[in-house]
């Protein structure tokens, strides 16, 4: 089963509507630790959150390629399909 273009597209933007809310935690625990404010726990929370913030960028870096592979294989079948 594929996904029309829109559902491929809206699947790789919600991904990366997920980076942007992962780097946004990421950024004021950074800030929190600039200032010395991070306990043991917060370290960790950090450190869980930057594994967390890769593994998404990876996810939505692939869903971004195969929503554009999806849309190469529909325009190469529109093309096909003339009159």
């Amino acid at each position: 089963m594929t996904l029309p273009a829109s559902e491929s597209d809206a699947v790789a933007d919600a991904l990366w509507d997920r980076v942007r809310r992962l780097a946004g935690v990421a950024e004021q625990l950074v800030q929190a630790e600039a200032l010395g404010e991070l306990d043991p726990d917060g370290q960790a929370r950090l450190d869980r959150t930057r594994v967390r913030l890769r593994r998404a960028v990876e996810r939505a870096q692939m869903a971004d390629e195969l929503s554009d592979q999806l849309a190469d294989l529909r325009a190469t079948r529109t093309r096909g399909e003339g009159p």
